[in-house]
């Protein structure tokens, strides 16, 4: 039984930490922040591409046309690329 004990002594020693609550809510810890800030690096992307969609609708009511109708006339097509330069500030 002694010998068991200095073996797992020396094996503590060797790995240099012992797993203790603290480290592992720490370590818990620290995985939710990370998937926290990851949930809120997508979210604040894909608010970014609606309020682009919603800038160039209200662009389009503006001018009393459609989005589509930019696409399709060349001559809207420059209000259009300004429109979106606008939009993405």
């Amino acid at each position: 039984m002694d010998n068991e004990l200095r073996q797992m002594a020396v094996v503590d020693e060797r790995i240099g930490w012992r797993w203790s609550p603290v480290r592992a809510a720490s370590a818990v810890i620290a995985i939710l922040g990370l998937a926290a800030l990851l949930v809120a690096l997508a979210c604040s992307l894909s608010s970014g591409r609606a309020n682009n969609a919603r800038c160039l609708e209200a662009f389009a009511n503006d001018e009393h046309r459609s989005l589509d109708a930019f696409f399709q006339d060349p001559a809207l097509q420059d209000s259009l690329v300004q429109a979106i330069e606008q939009c993405s500030r």
